[in-house]
């Protein structure tokens, strides 16, 4: 872990995807508005198998900002 994360929170994506998913996923952007952490709603109830469309309500629920 590092000192800008957190052990609950929605899992940083790299950053070459994040500016394509901020263009083409209403609501992404807000994922970037707390702090990230190691595992979060998305990755225990589907991880990879999710579309990242997915994980991302997911992660607005998670946070509040649905």
């Amino acid at each position: 872990m590092t000192k800008g994360m957190s052990l609950i929170g929605p899992r940083p994506e790299r950053p070459a995807f994040c500016a394509e998913f901020e263009k083409r996923i209403h609501g992404w952007h807000y994922r970037t508005m707390v702090t990230p952490g190691l595992s979060g709603l998305a990755q225990v109830t589907g991880g990879y198998d999710l579309l990242p469309k997915e994980k991302v309500v997911l992660d607005l629920w998670e946070i509040g900002a649905f």
